[in-house]
């Protein structure tokens, strides 16, 4: 996820499953800074699902949603997947 932050507001992504903490920012996973602008992570999925989710930033309690539609991906039967997307603002 490419996405600027102002200091002390990270990156997550909150989608519609439990792996995502199903639409609960404050259980949200989060996403690490390690290669700035560029935010990643990892998160184990189940196989053959459609999900739903948004980026949001976060900065102790206060939560920006990204705009617009949910994003939405089906999940591989196996393996992994890798997505390169950009923050909607």
């Amino acid at each position: 996820m490419n996405a600027t932050t102002y200091w002390g507001q990270n990156v997550f992504v909150v989608g519609n499953i439990p792996q995502s903490g199903n639409w609960n920012p404050a259980q949200a996973v989060p996403l690490s800074a390690a290669t700035y602008p560029v935010w990643s992570g990892t998160v184990n999925l189940p196989a053959n699902t459609t999900i739903e989710y948004k980026y949001i930033k976060r900065d102790g309690s206060n939560v920006v949603w990204e705009c617009c539609n949910n994003r939405v991906i089906t999940t591989p039967s196996s393996g992994s997947m890798m997505l390169n997307e950009a923050w909607r603002p």
